[in-house]
């Protein structure tokens, strides 16, 4: 189990800090978000190869803000996000992290509904389809993967579900375009979570951990073991990263966190 933790979960006054720290927690990398950083992530990348070397911790993976998201109605602005995902992969590559996070697409942004030709939804699948093919022609050298990663009806208008994120990687038609299966959504999407997991088996390339609640696992009513259960029987290797609030004191529960989750892949 690669258990890895969101770097501005984790207290520290400097990178290097938040790295040590989890470190201490038991956490076997970092996911970075590229929200955490004063200005752009890439005018940190020393800073990050320290709190790597300080901390004998990975970079697991880049998680991206909802600003990054790759549709936009905006020509000009799709450029730029799609520009902005390439050097996110090449930065991946650097760090020898797994991949970026990538959502399609948040409210308020939307595309128009050109019925009946096109639904707001067949196009943004196609727009979407069409960007990623171009992106992975324009990283052809290298070997980060994009995770698509379904989000709630709430926060989402596109790409929900588990089987949809399944199909557009199916569409793009490359190992690199990998699922993340975030519990949390999933928990709200899924009708059965351990038939979603085994039914996308080596589709799934990246997990994000929380509970019902948004809380640490062990804090609501997800059942990790028969979910964790599914992962490691579709043979699950990648980086699971918690995203989530911390109860209580972080220096005692986020420890728990990281023996809980380990006790209940163990079982699996």
């Amino acid at each position: 189990m690669r258990l890895a933790i969101q770097h501005t979960m984790v207290r520290g006054k400097s990178l290097v800090e938040r790295f040590q720290r989890a470190a201490e927690y038991g956490f076997a990398g970092v996911e970075l978000t590229t929200g955490g950083f004063s200005g752009s992530i890439f005018d940190h990348v020393e800073e990050i190869e320290e709190a790597m070397r300080a901390s004998g911790l990975p970079v697991s993976s880049i998680c991206t803000r909802k600003a990054e998201d790759l549709i936009s109605p905006d020509p000009e602005e799709r450029a730029a996000r799609q520009e902005n995902l390439i050097r996110l992969l090449q930065l991946a590559e650097r760090l020898g992290a797994s991949g970026v996070v990538c959502v399609p697409i948040r409210p308020p942004a939307r595309l128009v509904d050109l019925s009946p030709v096109w639904t707001e939804e067949e196009l943004i699948e196609r727009l979407l389809v069409v960007t990623l093919q171009d992106i992975i022609a324009k990283t052809a050298d290298l070997d980060a993967a994009i995770f698509l990663e379904p989000l709630n009806r709430y926060e989402a208008r596109f790409l929900r579900t588990i089987a949809q994120a399944v199909h557009i990687g199916q569409s793009v038609g490359h190992r690199r375009v990998q699922v993340l299966a975030d519990f949390f959504h999933m928990n709200i999407e899924e009708a059965d979570m351990p038939n979603a997991i085994r039914s996308a088996g080596s589709r799934i390339g990246h997990v994000h951990l929380a509970d019902s609640n948004r809380l640490l696992p062990g804090h609501g009513h997800i059942d990790f073991a028969t979910n964790l259960k599914a992962l490691r029987r579709a043979g699950f290797s990648g980086w699971m990263a918690l995203e989530c609030g911390i109860p209580g004191d972080p220096d005692k529960t986020l420890p728990a966190c990281v023996a809980f989750l380990r006790e209940r892949w163990q079982q699996a």
